[in-house]
């Protein structure tokens, strides 16, 4: 191989990899947050559970907070976890229980 023909192998190979990489990047699913605002008026961005349900909460103390937020989400029709918020976590993750078994077609409810 003379030195043009390793200058066109290596500029293909670089073109080759970048267009893999862009393909990959641009196909790769982007995390959902849900920004939480708070009473002093500052926020932040939450990621979204995508894995939590009503079967596996976790409760620090009656549910309350949980079942609120479910019972919201079940109001409202919410079927999407980013149109979660609120000021409270176990509010957002009730929320999101309820989104995440109208959007996961392989939640199964237990009787």
């Amino acid at each position: 191989m003379n030195r043009d023909n390793i200058g066109s192998f290596i500029s293909w190979a670089l073109f080759i990899a970048f267009c893999i990489w862009l393909y990959t990047s641009l196909n790769e699913k982007k995390p959902q947050y849900i920004k939480e605002q708070f009473q002093n008026g500052r926020s932040i961005e939450v990621p979204v559970d995508n894995s939590i349900t009503r079967d596996n909460w976790e409760c620090t103390g009656d549910c309350s907070g949980h079942e609120a937020g479910y019972e919201w989400a079940m109001d409202q029709g919410i079927s999407d976890p980013s149109d979660c918020g609120g000021n409270s976590e176990s509010f957002i993750e009730g929320c999101e229980a309820y989104a995440n078994e109208q959007d996961d077609s392989s939640y199964e409810e237990y009787e």
